[in-house]
């Protein structure tokens, strides 16, 4: 497999370098590597860095073989992360993060948590953080609900409700919860109160 980059940045990868140079009548040439200026992929031809100049060339890249392994695993891994920042920063919704819960870092101590930041915890559910704080070990994210929120199980329609502490965790209107042995629905966007009390229909039991 080999790698084209451009200024460090990966630009594709081909397994077999379609090699070109420039003929006398100036029209792009296939050639053997030896005889090269440049490559030509997805339809443009790039000038090899080191190889005579190349009039006509959409860039200069390098050329480097790579391990095709290696490759898929380090963009596995940035895909992960950017995946994990999207759910931080709000731009997936819980339920499409908890479907891929083994992306996220599980929660340890002692390490400075900041809000909105998200952690798997031994139960394998994800608990997002409310408050800036410094974790220890009675303040695990099951039993601090001032501290961190679960985030939705898809397999799980009612979940258990927990009571928000602001509007950054309260629920939205049609959300689903489970409370004192009875199914409620949220009537409200930024609903904050408890079931049973004020904004929330109870289900009629299947």
């Amino acid at each position: 497999m080999y790698k084209i980059t451009r200024d460090g940045e990966t630009v594709a990868m081909t397994e077999a370098p379609n090699y070109v140079r420039r003929a006398e009548n100036g029209c792009f040439t296939l050639c053997r590597e030896a005889e090269a200026e440049g490559i030509a992929h997805g339809g443009q031809v790039f000038h090899l860095l080191g190889r005579p100049d190349m009039e006509g060339a959409a860039a200069t890249v390098m050329l480097e073989e790579t391990d095709a392994g290696g490759e898929i695993t380090r963009a596995a891994e940035t895909g992960g992360i950017m995946f994990v920042t999207l759910a931080e920063a709000g731009s997936i919704d819980v339920t499409t993060a908890a479907e891929h819960a083994d992306l996220f870092a599980t929660w340890a101590v002692p390490v400075n948590y900041k809000a909105g930041q998200i952690r798997r915890y031994t139960d394998g559910q994800l608990y997002q953080c409310l408050q800036d704080h410094t974790s220890q070990e009675d303040w695990t994210p099951d039993a601090s609900p001032s501290l961190w929120k679960r985030v939705a199980d898809p397999a799980e329609e009612w979940p258990e409700w927990s009571q928000p502490v602001g509007a950054q965790d309260a629920y939205a209107k049609g959300a689903k919860v489970s409370r004192n042995g009875k199914h409620w629905t949220s009537d409200l966007d930024g609903n904050v109160w408890e079931p049973g009390v004020y904004g929330w229909t109870e289900a009629a039991e299947e």
